[in-house]
């Protein structure tokens, strides 16, 4: 709701619906998501989300990350911790279901303890701070994040910020202390790596949807998605 770029973001109006409602509904169409819950720390998105009939978790407001705050709200789910969770971003109004859809895969074949998707990314995108690059092994395992262009001399690999936890693992990366090259990056993830945790990657295809909402611009493009894929 702080935003600075866009003051009350998760209730901007799309089409006459808070965008946050259209993440929670997205999430709740997929058919590989079993429960959805929209974890905040502000009344008016949790009452917006429950009068669309959603179910919303009151969290602190002093959480630093939104992997702090799903983990307060999956402890509030009775024998949760046995199921594998996913983060989506609440500004992200239209995810695209095939990303999803893949992320599950990976999830299931129970490989690693944490996945993510990532898409081949222009080279004009390599030099973008506002673009992570993700650097892989042959095997799919995440090496390295960077908002630097990496790895050197290649394509960049632009990394979609949706996460899949395995079993136990969401609560174990909520209670790690900050890492020691996260504070040169500003990236969560790397605090998983530096301590031995394994992040899958899938690559997927650019989706076709708006992408995530942080400016005004960004609010205007997804409203001319919403009514040109609206009938």
């Amino acid at each position: 709701m702080a935003s600075t770029r866009l003051p009350g973001k998760p209730l901007a109006d799309i089409g006459g619906t808070p965008m946050i409602v259209h993440t929670w509904r997205a999430a709740t169409q997929h058919p590989a998501i079993h429960r959805v819950c929209v974890a905040t720390d502000h009344p008016d998105i949790a009452a917006a989300v429950r009068d669309a009939g959603g179910e919303a978790i009151m969290t602190s407001a002093q959480h630093t990350s939104g992997t702090e705050r799903c983990a307060e709200a999956l402890m509030q789910w009775p024998n949760a911790a046995e199921d594998a969770i996913i983060n989506l971003q609440g500004d992200e109004p239209f995810p695209d279901p095939q990303h999803i859809s893949a992320l599950c895969d990976l999830l299931r074949k129970g490989r690693w303890d944490i996945v993510s998707a990532m898409r081949q990314g222009q080279t004009e995108e390599a030099s973008s701070p506002h673009r992570v690059k993700v650097a892989s092994g042959g095997d799919g395992r995440a090496l390295y994040f960077s908002r630097s262009a990496i790895p050197h001399g290649a394509p960049p690999n632009i990394h979609i910020g949706i996460y899949g936890f395995s079993p136990g693992h969401l609560i174990r990366c909520a209670q790690l202390p900050e890492g020691v090259v996260e504070k040169h990056e500003s990236l969560e993830q790397l605090r998983w790596l530096e301590n031995g945790l394994s992040i899958g990657m899938v690559e997927v295809m650019e989706g076709q949807s708006p992408g995530s909402v942080d400016t005004p611009a960004d609010l205007d493009r997804a409203r001319q998605w919403h009514r040109a894929h609206t009938r």
